[in-house]
C-alpha cells in the first residue's frame, strides 16, 4: 500500500513540475512573420497552436523578448494590434482564430491611435504620392501634394515604412510618437545604371554617345513569334517593318536612323557580342538589348557598324553563392486571325463588271442573261458557280502556342541557367501549308576555377521546321495572289467531289492541299566560351572563342494534279512531271577575341576602357540535286526519281576580318566626359591594297547637373547631362559577291559543237573587276540632351545627328563595246539628317503605379552623288540626285475626266473625242479616265501636252518618316494593364497590278471597291473611287501618277495586355514564388486610309502577300524556388 501512495505522489509531481515548466516560458522574437513566430514558441513552451489556413495578419511581422514569463503575457504581446484571439485548451493547445467584428470594434476603440507628418526630399522639397505602410501590413496611404500624410496604427510600438519611385525606401519605428517627419535620399540606382556598349559596359549617366536600351521586361511580358518583330515601337530611331506574318517567313526589316546606303542598310546584330540571328533566339533567354545608334558608340566595330549596332545580351546565371534552385514555367495558346483582307466581287457583280468593262472598250458583253440566272439558282455548279477565293484559301483562324521552361542555381562555386523554348504557329493558309515548329535550348553555366579566375560557357541550340507552299507568297505570286486572279463563278470542287479547274488560274486550293510542299529545316548551334583572368581590382583580361554553326536542308516537292471534268471529260495536269528538289545549306562562323579591360579611380578622376583584337573566319556551302517522274510522292526521296532528269548544283563562300580596337573614357568627379574609340579592320573582301582601314571617334559630355550653380535647381533636376560626337564607320557588305574585286568567270553553254561532236561549255568575263573597292564610309556628328527630374519620374533624351555616306557602290554607264558589264565602284553619296526624342513617366503612389513612355523620331534621306550616273527615269521609282532613295516619280493626277472635257460629245451613244485638256498622247480617252497636270515644256512653262520629259516629278517616298511609339504600363494590388501603340506619321504606298486594280489584263477581277468605278450613266461622279473599267486596257492604271498613291502613315495598337499575379500569401504553401495569369492581343486595331485591302507596313506591293494577323492569346508564368 504504502509503494502505491508513493508512485502515485511521484506521479502527481512530475505532473506538477511539468505544469510549471509549461507555465514559464522564454522566448526572444524580432520581426518574424506570425507563423514563424508561432513555431519558435511551439519549440520553447511545448504548445501546439491550431487554426485555420485563411486566418488573418499572417505575415505580419511580430516580436516579443520574454523571460520565464506566462504564455498569457507571451501571446497577448504577440497578437497586439492584430485581428486574431486564442483560447488556450486543455492538454497544452493554443486555438486562434479570426475576431469578431464587436472584438475589432472594442480593440480599434481601446488600442488604435493616428500617425501623421510630411516626407521631404533631401533638398527639403515635399514628397508627392509617397507611399506610407505599416510594417508586415498590406495597409498604407500615400502623402498628398504638400508631401503630408495620416495613417490609423495600433497604439502600442509600430514601424512605418516609407517608399517612393525614385528614392530609397525608409523603414521608422514609430514608438508610440504620434508625428513622423521623414526625409527620403535619391536611390542611387538610376546613377548607377549600367547599359551594354561595345566590348562592355558603361554608367548611363556617363555615355557620350547615343545609346538606347531596353530590358527583358519589355520583351519577355509579350508573346512574340520572333525578337526582332517584337522590337517594333521600342526603341527611339529603329524603324522595324514587317511585310508579312507568315509564319517563319516574316523578312523583317531592321533600319537604324535611316537607308544610309543603296545597298546592304541591314544592322550588326550581335549576341553576346558575336554576330548571331534575331530570329534564332528564345526571347525568355534575352536580358537587354542596346542599339548603338552614332558613331562615337558603334565605330568600336568599325567595318560592320556603318547601319548600327544592336547588342543582345542573354540572361546573367546565379551568383554560385547562391545555391537555392529556381524554375520558372511559361505558356500561353492564342489563336491568330487576318488583320486585312481583299473583299472581291461576287460572282453576279464580277460577271456585270466584266461586261461593262468589255463594253467601254467596244467589244461584246461575255455572259448572257441565262448565265446570270445559272449563278442565281446554281443549276450549273461545274460551270457557274459563286466561289469566294480568299475565304477558300485562307482559314478564318489559325493556332499559336509556346512554352518555356527554366532552370537556374548554383552548385558550388558554379552558377548555371538552362532553359527550353517550345514553339508552334500554324498557318492561316488552308491545307495545312504553312506553319514553323521551333525549339531552343540554351545553357549557361559561370565557373570560378580559382580566386582570379572565371569561365562562363554559352551553349544554344536551335531547331526549326518551317513549312510553306511551292510557290512562295510574295508579291505577284503564290496562291493568295492566285485567289485574286481566278474567277468567282469557276467552283473549287466539281460535283464528283474532285478538283475544279477553270477560272482562268490553277485552282489555288487544290495547290494549296495537294501541289506540295516546301519546307525548311535547319539546326543551329553556338558556342560561347570566355575565359576572364582579375589581374587587379578594376582590371581584367579575357579571351573569348565563339563558334555558330549552321546546318539546314530545302526540300521542295512539286506534286501532280489532275484536273478532269465530270461532264465533258475534259482534263488538265498541273506540274508534270512531279519533282522533288533537295538543298543542303552550311554556314560555321569563328570568332576569337582577346581583351582587357580597365576601370581606375584617382579620387575625382576616373579612366576607363577597353583594348583587344579579333579575328572572324566564315565559310559558307550549298549543295542543290533534283531528279523528277518520281515513283511516289508520298514521303519521296532522290533514289525514287527518274536517273536521267537529275540535276545538280553547288556553290561556296568566304571571308575573313581581322580587327584590333581601343577606347578610352575619362571623366573627372562625373560631370565632365570624354571618350576616344579607334578600330583597325583588315577584310579579305577588298584587294591587299585597299584591305584596311582606320575607323575614328571623339564625344564629349556634359553634366550640368553636377555644378555646383545647379545645386539650388537639384530639387527639381536629377541629371542634366548635354554631348556631342563625331566618328567614322564602314560598311564592309558591298558589292555583288564576297570577292567583288576579283574577275568572275561564269560558265556559258552553247550549242555549238565546237570541239567533236559535243555541245561546248565555255567560260567567259561578264562584269569587269575592280582591284580599287573600298568599303563604303560613313561620316556622323551628332548632339543630344539628356534630363532627368522629379526623383527620377521624369525622363528625356533628344539627340539631331547628320549622317553622311561617301564611296557607295554604283554600276557606271560604259560603252557597250567593252563587251562586259561595267564593274562596281565607290561613287555615290547619300546623306541622312534626323532627330530623336524620347519622353518617360513613371511613378508609384502607395500599391499604385503607372508608367508612360512616348518617343518620336524621323529621318530625312537624300542623294547626293551618282558620279555624274544619269538616272533612270522608265519605272516609278527612281534614284535621283536630291531626292531620297528609290522615290516615286510620276505625273500629277487632277480627277477624273468629264462629259465637258471633250470638244465632241455624242450623249444619246456616250461616244466622246477631242479631249480639251492636255493628254498623254496615244490613248482613246473617254469620260472617267484620269486627267494629268501640264506642269511645264521646253520653255519652262506648261505648251498643252502632257508628256515624260516635262511633266514627271518625284511624287513622294515610301522611306517612313516620324515613326513613334506610346507605352503605357499600370498596376495595382497584383492587377497590371499594359499597351503599346506605334506607328508612322509619313510615308507614301503604291499598290500595283491585281491588289489594286480590275480587267486591266484578262485575269484581273475585281474587289466590290471597284462597284463605285465612274460610268458615264449610272455613275458620273468625278469622285467616283475608281476610274471607268476599260477591258484588258490599262493606261489608266500604268501610268503612275499621285491618283494612285497611297498614304502609307499609320497607328496601331500593337499590343494590350491584361494580367494578374496571385498574392505571395496564398501561393507560399504551394512553394510558388510568382504566378501570373494574363490576356494579350497583337495588332489588335490599326488606323490608316492607306487601301483597306492591306497592311501599310508594306506599302509597295502587288498583291498576293501572306496577310498580317491579330492575336489573341492566354496564358501564364508561374516560377518556383
Amino acid at each position: 500500500m504504502r509503494h502505491i501512495i508513493i508512485k502515485m505522489t511521484l506521479i502527481l509531481l512530475t505532473g506538477l513540475l511539468s505544469a510549471v515548466a509549461f507555465a514559464q516560458v522564454s522566448v526572444t522574437i524580432e520581426r518574424l512573420p506570425l507563423k514563424e513566430a508561432l513555431e519558435e514558441v511551439e519549440k520553447q513552451s511545448g504548445y501546439s497552436f491550431f487554426y485555420s489556413s485563411l486566418l488573418p495578419d499572417q505575415d505580419a511581422k511580430v516580436s516579443v523578448k520574454a523571460k520565464d514569463a506566462t504564455i498569457e503575457y507571451v501571446m497577448d504581446t504577440i497578437l497586439e494590434g492584430l485581428n486574431i484571439s486564442y483560447e488556450i485548451k486543455p492538454d497544452f493547445q493554443i486555438v486562434l482564430s479570426e475576431k469578431t467584428q464587436e472584438e475589432k470594434a472594442k480593440q480599434a476603440a481601446k488600442t488604435s491611435r493616428q500617425i501623421s507628418g510630411i516626407v521631404i526630399d533631401a533638398s527639403g522639397m515635399p514628397v508627392i504620392g509617397a507611399g506610407v505602410t505599416i510594417e508586415g501590413t498590406k495597409k498604407g496611404t500615400v502623402t498628398d501634394a504638400e508631401g503630408r500624410y495620416s495613417i490609423e496604427v495600433a497604439s502600442g510600438n509600430c514601424a512605418l515604412e516609407f517608399s517612393c519611385l525614385g528614392y530609397q525606401t525608409v523603414r521608422i519605428d514609430a514608438g508610440k510618437r504620434n508625428t513622423v517627419d521623414v526625409t527620403l535620399n535619391e536611390d542611387s540606382q538610376f546613377l548607377d545604371e549600367v547599359v551594354v556598349v561595345g566590348y562592355g559596359t558603361q554608367k548611363k549617366v556617363n555615355l557620350t554617345g547615343s545609346v538606347s536600351m531596353i530590358d527583358s521586361e519589355e520583351i519577355s511580358t509579350r508573346p512574340i513569334s520572333s525578337v526582332s518583330s517584337g522590337l517594333q515601337g521600342l526603341l527611339p530611331g529603329v524603324t522595324v517593318t514587317n511585310p508579312t506574318g507568315q509564319p517563319g517567313e516574316s523578312g523583317t526589316t531592321i533600319r537604324v536612323r535611316g537607308v544610309g546606303t543603296i545597298g546592304n542598310a541591314n544592322p550588326l546584330i550581335l549576341i553576346d557580342g558575336v554576330e548571331g540571328d534575331l530570329s534564332a533566339i528564345n526571347p525568355e533567354d534575352i536580358e537587354s538589348i542596346s542599339v548603338l545608334k552614332d558613331a562615337a558608340s558603334a565605330s568600336i566595330y568599325g567595318s560592320r557598324a556603318a547601319n548600327g549596332v544592336l547588342l543582345v545580351t542573354t540572361k546573367k546565371v546565379d551568383k554560385a553563392s547562391d545555391s537555392r534552385a529556381r524554375v520558372s514555367l511559361g505558356a500561353y495558346f492564342g489563336l491568330q486571325t487576318p488583320t486585312r483582307l481583299p473583299e472581291m466581287c461576287d460572282a453576279i457583280e464580277f460577271m456585270t463588271l466584266d461586261n461593262e468593262a468589255r463594253q467601254n472598250v467596244g467589244t461584246s458583253p461575255a455572259w448572257t442573261e441565262d448565265q446570270f440566272e445559272k449563278v442565281r439558282n446554281n443549276s450549273d455548279p461545274n460551270y457557274f458557280a459563286n466561289t469566294d477565293w480568299l475565304s477558300q484559301v485562307l482559314n478564318s483562324f489559325a493556332p499559336q502556342q509556346n512554352y518555356n521552361l527554366t532552370l537556374s542555381g548554383s552548385l558550388g562555386s558554379s552558377g548555371y541557367m538552362l532553359s527550353y523554348r517550345y514553339f508552334d504557329q500554324s498557318g492561316l493558309t488552308v491545307g495545312s501549308s504553312t506553319g514553323e515548329k521551333r525549339h531552343n535550348v540554351r545553357f549557361k553555366m559561370n565557373t570560378k576555377l580559382i580566386d582570379r579566375i572565371t569561365l562562363s560557357s554559352n551553349l544554344s541550340y536551335t531547331s526549326r521546321k518551317i513549312t510553306a507552299p511551292v510557290n512562295s507568297l510574295t508579291s505577284g505570286g503564290g496562291a493568295i495572289y492566285t485567289a485574286m486572279r481566278i474567277a468567282p463563278n469557276a467552283p473549287v470542287r466539281y460535283t464528283d467531289g474532285s478538283w475544279a479547274y477553270g477560272g482562268g488560274n490553277t485552282n489555288p486550293v487544290a495547290v494549296l492541299n495537294d501541289g506540295g510542299r516546301k519546307t525548311n529545316s535547319s539546326d543551329e548551334f553556338s558556342l560561347l566560351e570566355v575565359l576572364k583572368v582579375d589581374i587587379l581590382k578594376g582590371w581584367d583580361v579575357s579571351a573569348t572563342y565563339s563558334l555558330n554553326s549552321y546546318n539546314g536542308l530545302e526540300e521542295i516537292l512539286k506534286r501532280t494534279i489532275t484536273f478532269k471534268n465530270p461532264e465533258d471529260g475534259s482534263t488538265y495536269v498541273y506540274s508534270q512531271p512531279n519533282s522533288l528538289k533537295n538543298r543542303d545549306l552550311r554556314n560555321l562562323q569563328q570568332t576569337f577575341i582577346l581583351q582587357t579591360n580597365f576601370d581606375f579611380h584617382f579620387g575625382k578622376h576616373n579612366l576607363s576602357g577597353v583594348v583587344g583584337m579579333s579575328q572572324e573566319w566564315y565559310k559558307g556551302s550549298s549543295f542543290s540535286a533534283s531528279r523528277t517522274n518520281l515513283a511516289t510522292e508520298q514521303d519521296p526521296t532522290l533514289v525514287l526519281g527518274d536517273a536521267s532528269t537529275m540535276s545538280n548544283d553547288a556553290s561556296s563562300s568566304r571571308w575573313a576580318l581581322r580587327s584590333g580596337f581601343g577606347r578610352l573614357s575619362y571623366n573627372y568627379a562625373e560631370r565632365y566626359l570624354v571618350e576616344f574609340n579607334l578600330r583597325y579592320d583588315l577584310s579579305s573582301r577588298f584587294h591587299k591594297s585597299n584591305r584596311g582601314g582606320w575607323f575614328p571617334s571623339v564625344s564629349a559630355g556634359w553634366r550640368l547637373s553636377e555644378e555646383r550653380w545647379m545645386q539650388a535647381a537639384k530639387q527639381w533636376f536629377d541629371n542634366i547631362k548635354i554631348r556631342a560626337s563625331w566618328g567614322m564607320l564602314g560598311n564592309q557588305y558591298v558589292g555583288s559577291s564576297e570577292y567583288p574585286y576579283l574577275s568572275v568567270l561564269n560558265a556559258s553553254s552553247t550549242d555549238l559543237s565546237l570541239i567533236g561532236s559535243n555541245a561546248t561549255t565555255g567560260y567567259v568575263q561578264k562584269t569587269l573587276a575592280n582591284p580599287n573597292l573600298s568599303w563604303e564610309k560613313i561620316k556622323m556628328f551628332d548632339v543630344g540632351l539628356d534630363l532627368a527630374m522629379f526623383g527620377n519620374r521624369l525622363t528625356f533624351s533628344f539627340d539631331w545627328y547628320n549622317k553622311d555616306t561617301e564611296g557607295i557602290l554604283l554600276r557606271l554607264n560604259y560603252p557597250a563595246q567593252i563587251g562586259a558589264k561595267p564593274s562596281e565602284q565607290n561613287a555615290g553619296k547619300v546623306n541622312n539628317k534626323g532627330w530623336e526624342l524620347d519622353l518617360g513617366w513613371r511613378e508609384q503612389r502607395g500599391d499604385f503605379y503607372y508608367g508612360v513612355s512616348f518617343n518620336l523620331s524621323d529621318v530625312k534621306n537624300k542623294i547626293v552623288d551618282l558620279a555624274g550616273n544619269s538616272p533612270d527615269l522608265s519605272g516609278y521609282q527612281i534614284r535621283m540626285v536630291g531626292y531620297p532613295i528609290d522615290a516615286f516619280y510620276g505625273y500629277v493626277a487632277d480627277g477624273l475626266m468629264g462629259p465637258d472635257d471633250f470638244r465632241i460629245s455624242d450623249s444619246k451613244n456616250h461616244v466622246y473625242s477631242l479631249p480639251k485638256i492636255p493628254v498623254i498622247l496615244g490613248n482613246d480617252y473617254q469620260p472617267g479616265d484620269i486627267k494629268y497636270k501640264d506642269i511645264s515644256g521646253p520653255d519652262g512653262v506648261p505648251d498643252g501636252r502632257v508628256t515624260p520629259e516635262y511633266d514627271k516629278v518625284v511624287l513622294g517616298s515610301n522611306i517612313p518618316r516620324y515613326t513613334y511609339s506610346i507605352r503605357g504600363d499600370f498596376g495595382w494590388k497584383g492587377i497590371d494593364f499594359s499597351f503599346v501603340i506605334q506607328g508612322v506619321g509619313k510615308c507614301d504606298g503604291y499598290l500595283e497590278g491585281t491588289a489594286r486594280h480590275a480587267f486591266q489584263d484578262m485575269a484581273a477581277y475585281p474587289q466590290k471597291v471597284h462597284l463605285n468605278r465612274y460610268n458615264v450613266v449610272s455613275n458620273p461622279d468625278p469622285n467616283a473611287a475608281y476610274p471607268r473599267l476599260t477591258y484588258n486596257t490599262s493606261f489608266n492604271q500604268s501610268t503612275f501618277s499621285t491618283y494612285w498613291m497611297e498614304d502609307a502613315s499609320y497607328m496601331r495598337l500593337k499590343n494590350i495586355q491584361l494580367g494578374y499575379t496571385f498574392p505571395e500569401k496564398w501561393m507560399s504553401k504551394a512553394r510558388i514564388d510568382r504566378l501570373r495569369l494574363y490576356l494579350s492581343a497583337d495588332n489588335l486595331l490599326t488606323v490608316s486610309k492607306f487601301f483597306y485591302a492591306y497592311d501599310p507596313e508594306t506599302p509597295v506591293s502587288k498583291g498576293g502577300y501572306y496577310p498580317q494577323v491579330k492575336t489573341f492569346v492566354i496564358g501564364l508564368n508561374i516560377s518556383f524556388k
